[in-house]
């Protein structure tokens, strides 16, 4: 049995790790110290290595026993770094963006909302399997599983915690939990939106004080930031986790081109305007990696009636199971480069109400995107693309 005392001090943070070494090598390496509960290794969506990793030990005698045989112990000629994992200890609040937060992206035990998310499931298991799994962290309030139009599970799934120290729990347990031959991916699940979405009988956006309606149902109009000049390796959940220091994140989302790579450049939207500034005076110059990054407002976001009229769609008849990124991914194969899509969500249920939208850069762009798509055909579904008339 795991010890029931918190993460944060069992947990370490394994650095300058040699880029061939697999997370069964470093849980073995660290059977040395004691129990070893689990062992990560970060990868890129391309499936190599980060060059870091986590451990988690079941006591905090192990961990700190580690901490002195093992930092600086010479790994396949790297000197590897071993220390207390700071992205576990700070639950949430990134206290060094440049390392350990990296950690909290590969799920590391710091989720901050009840909503979780699961990859690599099985295909044979139902929502009930994955609920029952899940009960060993606590209280499971919901467990879906979405499926193709055939009624084939998609190999993913969401969870919901009755509090987000069991959904913390639920990462440390079970992220990397072999399951019918399966290593399953488990981390907060960033549609995840408490309470749900205002209810929006149109079925879009609306403006309202010059703003776009965000997950929240308000105006972002004050609370969308631009973030430019990123380091390439950086992703949403970092960027997410870095602007935690200056209030409660709503959203964050780093662009990336038609390969899936970074463009450099992202957005966060906070919960207040007041947040917003507090973000601007912390992180306008702020270094991240060696590069000054440049923190404003988005005015992309807050002039709606301006750029985003002739620039976002809306997309009706989804499939229940489509997910933001999906949504961006539909418009791709055409040459299509999306910067930013929405599902929208129901209030009451917290599931999705089949519709969302996709900005574009440009007005060609938007209007080559109804072109195309419009009427394209998504598991068994013919969507609706059309100009976002309500922005």
């Amino acid at each position: 049995m795991m010890a029931t005392g918190q993460v944060n001090r069992r947990q370490l943070f394994v650095g300058n790790l040699p880029f061939s070494v697999g997370w069964q090598e470093l849980k073995d390496l660290f059977r040395g110290s004691g129990n070893v509960v689990r062992a990560d290794v970060a990868m890129t969506p391309q499936g190599r290595s980060r060059g870091f990793g986590t451990v988690l030990f079941e006591t905090e005698e192990e961990a700190q026993n580690a901490v002195a045989q093992f930092n600086n112990y010479e790994l396949l000629g790297r000197k590897i770094e071993v220390r207390e994992d700071r992205a576990a200890s700070s639950a949430g609040a990134s206290s060094a963006p440049n390392e350990s937060s990296r950690a909290v992206a590969e799920g590391d035990g710091s989720a901050v909302s009840r909503g979780l998310y699961v990859g690599n499931l099985p295909y044979a298991v139902g929502w009930q399997d994955l609920k029952d799994l899940f009960r060993a962290a606590g209280n499971v309030q919901r467990a879906d599983i979405p499926q193709d139009y055939q009624g084939r599970s998609k190999g993913f799934g969401t969870v919901t915690m009755g509090s987000v120290e069991e959904a913390r729990k639920a990462v440390a347990l079970l992220n990397g939990h072999e399951w019918n031959g399966r290593r399953i991916e488990v981390r907060e699940d960033r549609n995840f939106v408490e309470g749900g979405q205002a209810d929006n009988t149109s079925g879009s956006t609306h403006a309202s004080q010059g703003g776009i309606v965000g997950s929240n149902g308000g105006s972002t109009a004050g609370r969308a930031l631009f973030v430019g000049n990123l380091p390439f390796n950086v992703q949403w959940q970092e960027l997410k986790d870095l602007f935690r220091q200056a209030g409660n994140v709503q959203r964050a989302d780093v662009v990336q081109d038609a390969t899936g790579r970074s463009r450099g450049y992202g957005q966060v939207q906070m919960s207040t305007v007041e947040e917003a500034q507090k973000a601007i005076q912390l992180f306008n110059g702020h270094d991240l990696q060696g590069r000054a990054i440049e923190v404003r407002e988005d005015k992309f976001a807050a002039n709606g009636g301006a750029g985003n009229a002739a620039s976002q769609v809306f997309v009706g008849n989804l499939p229940y199971s489509t997910r933001w990124q999906e949504l961006k991914d539909i418009f791709r194969p055409y040459g299509l480069n999306p910067i930013h899509a929405d599902i929208l969500i129901d209030q009451a249920s917290g599931r999705s109400k089949g519709c969302g939208i996709v900005r574009f850069g440009t007005k060609e762009e938007s209007e080559r995107a109804v072109e195309e798509v419009n009427g394209l055909n998504v598991a068994g579904r013919a969507v609706v693309v059309r100009l976002d008339k309500f922005v």
